[in-house]
């Protein structure tokens, strides 16, 4: 999938960002609270959606590209008032207010249209469903919208933090289907040690692939394993170890360094990446060090696969090394959030260089208004 455009709004709070438009490789710059993260959460709400969830106050119109067809799709859910006490029920769902989604091939075919009472597909009216869920959610086994839930399905962020060791033994020990690397990509809610993990218990290429990546970028390291660990009860985990060289002990994964987790974690998520992923990474260079920084760009500013990046970034190497027409600069102004171009702001006349050297000096970079 490739989007296109966004646009959002958050009814309970006022956040809102309009007609945000997108590359394959987007980067979002701009000062620290001007709403670049949340650009991302935004993303990952619509991704959500079509996996079944809701928003209170949520609304949205959002093109995009899907098995080279283009589509639009609007919605909204209702805005529910909440308290202080209402705390415990943040995550209640509340019914969709309306939503429509298009076909667009010279012109706009409606494939979806529905509001509180009815739903219709391709203008059939259908029965009765749940009101809380989006209508691609609750009609992806049909053909027409089948393509659109995957596309939204495909959509995932990148973390960088060491989240511990949490693979359940059940998972470890239903590896019977697992024959290929599409498998442990296709499961979800794994952690990048989840899924390397299993790359390297079932000996498929895709973890020599990153080790000797990972090997590449940082020369002193020699080999990457796994070695299965017992808990008070018995109960096995694996662990991840690095081997140094020069070094007798393996380290173990409470002990590797940010910078080599988050390079794994970037590794690993690039190489199982499928044809269609959209990809979201905050703060791109985030516990990467600066040895890491440029390799790991390279592999997103050339990717082997078909994919779109969406990133927000901070750091002059990252900045200064994607072309100037893929920033977007986001200045905010109350609850109202403005991305710009580089040709809006009048950057990058004469080179690259010179385009970061006047973004940096910018109101709309330094400030985050214009």
């Amino acid at each position: 999938m490739k989007i296109q455009s966004l646009t959002y709004r958050n009814k309970k709070t006022g956040w809102n960002v309009k007609d945000l438009s997108m590359n394959a490789l987007t980067l979002l710059v701009g000062a620290s609270g001007v709403g670049k993260t949340q650009i991302l959460r935004a993303i990952m709400d619509l991704s959500n959606i079509v996996k079944g969830k809701s928003s209170n106050g949520i609304e949205w119109s959002v093109s995009f590209k899907q098995d080279g067809v283009s589509y639009l799709w609007e919605g909204a859910f209702t805005t529910m008032a909440e308290g202080p006490a209402d705390l415990m029920h943040r995550n209640a769902p509340v019914p969709v207010e309306y939503e429509r989604v298009f076909r667009i091939n010279g012109k706009k075919d409606v494939l979806i249209e529905r509001d509180r009472e009815v739903l219709r597909l391709n203008g059939k009216a259908t029965v009765k469903l749940e009101p809380e869920k989006s209508a691609i959610s609750l009609l992806r086994e049909e053909p027409d919208i089948a393509p659109i839930y995957r596309g939204f399905r495909q959509i995932y962020t990148v973390k960088n933090q060491n989240s511990g060791i949490r693979i359940s033994p059940i998972r470890v020990a239903d590896d019977t289907t697992i024959r290929d690397a599409d498998v442990v990509r296709s499961m979800p809610n794994l952690t990048m040690v989840e899924q390397l993990f299993l790359l390297y218990k079932h000996n498929l290429s895709e973890f020599d692939d990153i080790k000797q990546r990972f090997v590449d970028i940082f020369p002193f390291v020699e080999d990457v394993s796994f070695t299965m660990a017992r808990l008070f009860d018995d109960t096995s985990f694996p662990m991840l170890l690095i081997k140094e060289k020069g070094v007798e002990e393996w380290i173990s994964q409470d002990y590797i360094s940010s910078g080599m987790f988050s390079t794994l974690s970037h590794l690993t998520a690039l190489t199982l990446a499928h044809d269609g992923d959209v990809i979201l990474v905050d703060e791109f260079e985030n516990s990467l060090g600066v040895n890491c920084i440029e390799d790991v760009a390279e592999m997103v500013l050339y990717p082997e696969r078909d994919l779109q990046f969406i990133i927000t970034s901070h750091h002059p190497y990252v900045i200064n090394n994607i072309d100037y027409g893929r920033w977007k600069i986001v200045t905010r102004r109350g609850s109202d959030v403005t991305v710009h171009t580089a040709d809006e702001l009048r950057l990058g006349n004469h080179s690259k260089h010179d385009a970061f050297m006047q973004l940096i000096q910018t109101e709309a970079f330094k400030t985050g208004r214009l």
